[in-house]
């Protein structure tokens, strides 16, 4: 029964560590990429809702790109707390192994890995794709895209608009607009709302515009009421490889053989097999005759080992894209690598000569 509660115990550190590291780093990249962003209110005209439900529909996707980072630094970190507070030792006293330590540790890796494969292949895209659909169903924010004067803004595909003078508040002067084959000039101009569409009117101007017979026809107005709804705006609307649904994938690439498909596959695949492996190095930490080998060696030898995994994974997805050789190289490293770690880790925890 001690023997299950300190087991449970260490569980739990486990799990609550790796959420804190997870929460912390999905939080710092999502507000920098947030910031990053911030372009789509100002530049693109997109509304503060509209904003705000994109970038949240941003945060699966930030959580899977940190998962396997977070897991290490959380593992790594928790040990080296059990090993500084003396907490191992009660294991030890209570008949607890490293073995069953091990045991512990891999299993919860096994639950990590299986949230990593559900992020990775299904609510990441789904979350993508849904943000992707915001941005292509967003209405156009007309006061927000003029807001930079002496400014040639084009926050509308085919449409560019220079404004001299902005209040604002929605009243504008000295405004130049150019279409495909038309240009308008107008010294003054007011944003207007209605029916929740935006449109701009336009206060004695001229209006150029190249008919079939490809001749310049001028026409002077004093009121005219220029309509942007039929634009669309400037963002990418079609959904990027990592916001498609994973049968998909598979599909287009059985007909098209794409090399960028492949990787999408191969990474959503292979990315969350680093996690028992990570779990299985940061055992190699549970060495305790710091009298044999300096224990400040490992950790930062182990760390360091890690983290070139995570780099090296990343290099045979990009490698196993182009070539067959390395798809036979990535398919067999997540399990010659945690059988080789495996043997590895027992052999060097055996060759202490005193218990820790």
């Amino acid at each position: 029964m001690f023997k299950n509660k300190l087991k449970n115990y260490l569980t739990l550190e486990i799990v609550k560590s790796y959420l804190f590291v997870l929460a912390t780093l999905t939080l710092l990249i999502w507000i920098t990429q947030a910031a990053r962003l911030l372009y789509l209110i100002t530049d693109a005209g997109l509304s503060i809702a509209v904003f705000s439900e994109y970038i949240f529909l941003l945060i699966p996707k930030t959580i899977s790109q940190v998962m396997i980072i977070s897991f290490l630094i959380s593992l790594f970190i928790n040990i080296i707390k059990l090993q500084n507070n003396k907490e191992l030792e009660i294991y030890w006293l209570a008949g607890i192994s490293k073995n069953e330590i091990i045991g512990v540790i891999f299993k919860i890796s096994l639950f990590f890995t299986f949230l990593a494969f559900v992020f990775y292949i299904i609510i990441a895209p789904a979350s993508g794709n849904k943000s992707r659909n915001v941005i292509a169903n967003a209405e156009f924010s007309l006061v927000n895209a003029l807001v930079k004067k002496n400014n040639f803004n084009s926050p509308l595909k085919d449409l560019t608009i220079f404004v001299n003078k902005n209040d604002n508040q929605g009243n504008l002067e000295k405004i130049y607009i150019f279409e495909k084959n038309k240009t308008i000039i107008s010294k003054k101009g007011r944003i207007l709302n209605i029916n929740e569409k935006n449109y701009l009117e336009l206060i004695d101007g001229i209006i150029h515009e190249k008919n079939d017979a490809n001749n310049i026809v001028s026409i002077k107005f004093e009121k005219t009421l220029f309509d942007f709804t039929k634009y669309q705006n400037n963002l990418v609307t079609t959904p990027k490889l990592g916001e498609t649904n994973f049968s998909t994938l598979i599909e287009g690439y059985n007909k098209s053989k794409n090399k960028n498909t492949l990787y999408e596959i191969h990474k959503r695949i292979f990315k969350p097999m680093l996690i028992p492996l990570i779990a299985l190095l940061c055992c190699f930490t549970l060495y305790g005759n710091n009298e044999k080998i300096n224990l400040n060696k490992i950790k930062i030898f182990i760390f360091a080992i890690s983290t070139l995994i995570i780099i090296l994974m990343e290099v045979l997805l990009n490698l196993s894209s182009i070539s067959i050789f390395f798809q036979y190289i990535l398919y067999g490293f997540p399990l010659f690598f945690g059988i080789l770690i495996f043997i590895l880790l027992n052999k060097f925890l055996r060759s202490e000569t005193r218990s820790a």
